[in-house]
């Protein structure tokens, strides 16, 4: 089998937890590594250009994959339609991180680190090394985590506390439009009407649909978790001051 159709193929299937799993982490944390490095190294325009490429790399990793899936007549309107939040962002990747906006970013920031972040450690991913399946979705994940970060170390742009009663609105609106599009398709986008098929934290939130009162409750919280980091650098900075 040639290399482009490894690269096209669903197969193999991906294991979870297993060796591919730990390899995409790595991949990920040498990645984020390398980005925080550029973010106290290298100057303002030099990171604004690293954030614009990789928010245009995002966007092309989705518009390629879904080429490829159109080519193949495999693009499936249930399932690769950018309408989970980690394509979405990934597909306009380029408007969200162009420039840096604290209002705007906080927002992202409470979504990306309490779901992204998530689907990096239980992924809802079915086709392993060397498919693009496997390509696109931990360079869409850990791309988005990296973004993230980065702005938070390169250009100050600290989420508030306030955020996470934006957040948690704006997450709302989204899903109450998301849900009868999902209803009118029959798709389960953002997992709003079941569980998704492999492992993850809502098996342990009820049936539909109680899982989702009761992860609305449990994302609150994650935001709140990932505001102590933010709320610790603060602080430091304030004590270092002159």
């Amino acid at each position: 089998m040639s290399v482009w159709q490894q690269f096209t193929s669903i197969e193999p299937p991906f294991q979870p937890f297993a060796e591919q799993h730990a390899a995409a982490l790595i991949v990920f944390a040498v990645a984020l590594a390398a980005a925080l490095w550029c973010a106290r190294t290298q100057s303002y325009q030099q990171n604004l250009t690293l954030t614009r490429t990789v928010a245009l790399f995002l966007f092309l990793t989705v518009l390629v994959w879904s080429a490829i899936k159109l080519h193949f007549q495999r693009f499936d309107l249930l399932v690769d339609l950018p309408l989970s939040l980690c394509n979405l962002f990934a597909a306009i990747a380029p408007l969200l991180f162009w420039q840096p906006s604290q209002r705007r970013h906080e927002v992202l920031y409470y979504l990306v680190m309490a779901g992204t972040l998530q689907a990096m450690v239980t992924p809802d991913l079915y086709v392993g090394f060397p498919s693009n399946e496997f390509f696109k979705y931990w360079i869409v994940h850990g791309g988005l985590v990296i973004l993230v970060i980065h702005q938070i170390a390169a250009f100050r742009v600290y989420p508030r506390w306030q955020g996470i009663v934006v957040t948690f609105v704006w997450l709302n609106i989204y899903a109450a439009v998301l849900y009868p599009i999902n209803r009118l398709i029959d798709a389960n986008y953002f997992y709003l009407v079941a569980k998704p098929g492999s492992a993850s934290v809502l098996d342990l939130f009820g049936p539909w649909p109680t899982y989702i009162l009761v992860a609305e409750l449990v994302a609150m919280l994650f935001f709140a978790v990932f505001y102590l980091p933010i709320w610790w650098i603060k602080k430091s900075s304030l004590q270092t001051a002159p």
